[in-house]
């Protein structure tokens, strides 16, 4: 008997305790989570969750409210939810423009950061306009709008229309002085979309958008490249048409390398961006033999290429910014130079050369000559 009361006791000591456990009935799961500034520059913080009720009517509770944090939004929720709020089943933070103009907005989202119950794999997007108005949408034929915008962004994630960004990717370049930020940017007007990736300063303020074609260049740029890379150019020497756009083509990426080269001289960083691309033709509305013009047209596609990579670094320069990681690797390679002008790592880029080249080759042009 004692040996017996020794082997329970043991066990009880060992035993993962429950004392903060909850039924799902008394939980609000808030899966979707805004924050807005009003034109008062006044903090809008709103939230959305499921209502797991046989009687309850509407199956979405929102709420909106001011406050001075996000912390302290929680106790007004608490206010008039049925339920305890929870962010640990977030699936996407919204936030307002307004709010991502203003330097140090991260420490907004310091909750999500410190309290382990939540969770830090929430997805992070900007909203062209008002979060609240977003989060109060009910679109038709949809899903629960939280599982919908998730699957919106993770769908066009995987097309490199936009990227994805969680809060723990957010906070890494946030801190990290080799990259600055990147999340996704929604548009609301009759219905949700994803018009590209919002970029940011090293302060965290917004710079500018870039639209789903310059994402896919700037993934590319990033060595990011799963998923699909699809493209649709024109070729210059054919003609243009009269109603139909006749001297187009289109073409998806089967492989990417990317090789970057760091160098340092003439008092700038220089990198020098390989890109080797095997393509395959999925749309052409022009005559041309494949066999014998290939090398044409992938020609016609590298110098397409290459133009607009050059655009796309042009602004990021511009801005001092650089969402491409550039950095990382000036540290890793060019150290004593990285580590006088990290705390302008922007600055330092902007004058700096980079250049990218591309090679494409055709593998595939379908079924039809």
């Amino acid at each position: 008997m004692k040996k017996l009361l020794i082997g329970l006791l043991s066990l009880a000591m060992v035993t993962t305790g429950c004392a903060d456990r909850i039924d799902i009935e008394d939980a609000s799961l808030s899966l979707l989570i805004g924050i807005d500034l009003d034109e008062k520059n006044n903090l809008i913080f709103s939230a959305s969750s499921p209502v797991f009720n046989k009687e309850a009517k509407i199956k979405e509770e929102v709420y909106v409210s001011r406050a001075a944090t996000l912390r302290k939004s929680r106790d007004e929720d608490d206010k008039t939810f049925m339920a305890l709020t929870t962010g640990g089943k977030a699936q996407v933070f919204l936030i307002g423009k307004r709010v991502m103009q203003h330097k140090g907005w991260f420490k907004l989202l310091e909750p999500f950061l410190r309290d382990p119950k939540n969770t830090v794999n929430v997805r992070i997007a900007m909203v062209e306009g008002l979060a609240y108005e977003l989060i109060q949408l009910k679109p038709a034929n949809k899903p629960r709008l939280p599982l919908y915008l998730a699957k919106l962004i993770d769908t066009a994630s995987r097309r490199n229309l936009t990227v994805k960004t969680t809060l723990q990717d957010l906070r890494r370049e946030t801190y990290e002085k080799g990259i600055t930020p990147s999340v996704t940017e929604l548009h609301t007007d009759d219905e949700v979309m994803v018009v590209g990736t919002a970029l940011f300063e090293e302060g965290g303020r917004y710079a500018f958008t870039i639209g789903a074609d310059e994402t896919k260049l700037l993934r590319i740029l990033q060595n990011k490249l799963k998923g699909d890379f699809g493209f649709t150019f024109k070729a210059p020497e054919q003609p243009k048409g009269e109603v139909f756009p006749a001297n187009a083509y289109s073409f998806s990426t089967e492989k990417i390398s990317v090789k970057t080269k760091t160098g340092f001289s003439d008092d700038k960083f220089k990198f020098d961006i390989e890109v080797k691309m095997r393509v395959a033709l999925t749309e052409r509305l022009f005559q041309l033999d494949i066999r014998k013009e290939a090398k044409k047209l992938e020609k016609d596609m590298e110098e397409e290429l290459d133009k607009r990579f050059k655009v796309l670094i042009r602004k990021i320069q511009k801005a001092k910014i650089d969402p491409i990681g550039l950095g990382l690797h000036a540290r890793a390679y060019e150290y004593s130079h990285w580590k006088s002008v990290q705390n302008q790592w922007g600055e330092a880029l902007a004058k700096g050369d980079v250049n990218v080249k591309v090679k494409a080759t055709i593998i595939g042009m379908g079924t039809s000559k």
